[in-house]
């Protein structure tokens, strides 16, 4: 078994925890002390060398410019604000054929909701109170539907917040 050159660089650098280990095995191989000896003769070349400097500075090639704001091109901007309008009127024609198909459902009222909350919620602080583990189901939780329309509201509001954040973003910004 040889030595590695991870090993032999650790050496020469002082900063192997094998040191007694690396010099031993130097002792009895010569192929691994030549490769020393080759290592400790680039190493030495390499410090020799003068030191040179560029001609000119690289690294301001990849320093971010801040004068040139990002820009998209004017039929990208163009494209995604035609698709998000399009989008919003079919989601506007779309929804009264969409409620009419759709059987209507009562939901029941904020304090119906709010109290039945507060009821379940009295009821498992009354469970913790004696440290015990509930020991019944919840299966009979009343489900709270909501109408089509309603939705369609609302993903109708978030488009328009939608529009208005990208028509932000994509905006040309001449500083």
């Amino acid at each position: 078994m040889h030595l590695t050159n991870e090993q032999l660089n650790e050496y020469l650098d002082n900063a192997s925890t094998e040191r007694a280990f690396i010099e031993t095995h130097l002792d009895s191989c010569d192929e691994c002390a030549a490769r020393l000896s080759a290592f400790q003769a680039l190493f030495t070349d390499l410090d020799s060398l003068p030191e040179v400097t560029l001609s000119r500075d690289i690294a301001a090639l990849f320093r971010p410019r801040p004068s040139l704001a990002p820009q998209l091109p004017p039929w990208l901007t163009l494209t995604a604000s035609l698709q998000a309008a399009a989008a919003l009127v079919a989601l506007i024609i779309a929804i009264p054929f969409f409620s009419v198909m759709l059987p209507q459902v009562e939901a029941p009222s904020f304090t119906t909701w709010f109290f039945e909350i507060q009821s379940l919620w009295t009821s498992w602080l009354d469970t913790l109170s004696t440290f015990q583990l509930p020991t019944y189901q919840f299966t009979n939780l009343p489900t709270y539907p909501v109408e089509l329309s309603t939705l369609f509201i609302a993903l109708a509001v978030v488009s328009i917040f939608w529009i208005f954040g990208n028509g932000l973003l994509l905006r040309n910004r001449h500083s």
